[in-house]
């Protein structure tokens, strides 16, 4: 079934899949009792029409060599992963109930990289959870700066019905927020670096649109998913199709997202 829809995709002129799931590392395990990602990897790759494939969701517990060799193998798989982390404090890790620890998570993101030098990491955090002292903040801070994340979003935690965390002193809302606010001020900064240290580059982009309001065309390099990431604003003279591959130039950045000319 997966396989029909990427080649209806491919049919009518997509270009781009994204391989999504609560975790897509576990994919196979119910229908044939074991993980079968990089066969379905394999068989997506031969897919005509289609050139890049994205990964998003795999829990760091379960980034084995063989879902690396699998990546590194398929050339139409993207060096870009979502790695949902959550936080990097083992005990505040035990307490929402995630399966790896601080070593865990700091092993995954070592061998992916090891693996692929330019791999995108992306991953999402949360802060405020409860219980979390200021000194398990400032180690997920920390954590923050070290590891230097292409991509980053962080969110104050959020009571859900019927979770056993719901149940649990819930600190303020304001400080929660705080926390997430600070954990953003820390991933801004290291984005916006990352974005200037690309004016003067050369990068493939996929057009995937025309911005009306703006005038100029919206698209998107291998290190950025749609709706969740950066775009490249192109300049609106350049003749471009929506869903073409082009080779342009980046001449200016912002904190987010990058503007960029045709290369000649």
């Amino acid at each position: 079934q997966v396989l029909d829809e990427a080649r209806r995709l491919a049919a009518g002129g997509v270009r781009e899949l994204m391989v999504i799931a609560q975790d897509t590392t576990y994919y196979g395990v119910d229908l044939y009792g074991r993980r079968r990602l990089a066969d379905l990897l394999t068989e997506l790759c031969r897919i005509g029409g289609i050139e890049w494939i994205r990964l998003l969701y795999a829990y760091p517990e379960r980034i084995t060599d063989a879902f690396i060799a699998a990546m590194t193998r398929n050339e139409k798989v993207l060096h870009y992963l979502d790695v949902p982390i959550q936080h990097i404090d083992s005990d505040v890790l035990r307490a929402m109930n995630r399966k790896g620890d601080e070593g865990t998570v700091c092993a995954a993101l070592e061998k992916l990289r090891a693996a692929m030098p330019d791999i995108t990491l992306r991953t999402t955090l949360i802060a405020g959870f409860p219980g979390e002292t200021p000194a398990q903040f400032e180690k997920l801070c920390a954590f923050v700066r070290g590891q230097g994340f292409a991509r980053l979003g962080c969110f104050p935690y959020s009571q859900e019905e019927g979770t056993k965390a719901a149940g649990m002193p819930q600190m303020p809302m304001e400080v929660r927020e705080q926390r997430a606010e600070a954990v953003m001020r820390i991933q801004t900064d290291i984005m916006a670096a990352r974005q200037a240290a690309l004016v003067g580059t050369q990068t493939q982009v996929l057009c995937d649109g025309w911005d009306e309001e703006n005038g100029l065309w919206l698209c998107r390099t291998r290190a950025d998913a749609p709706d969740i990431d950066a775009v490249v604003c192109v300049d609106g003279d350049a003749a471009l199709t929506p869903g073409e591959f082009y080779t342009v130039r980046i001449i200016d950045s912002d904190i987010y997202d990058l503007y960029a000319s045709l290369a000649e």
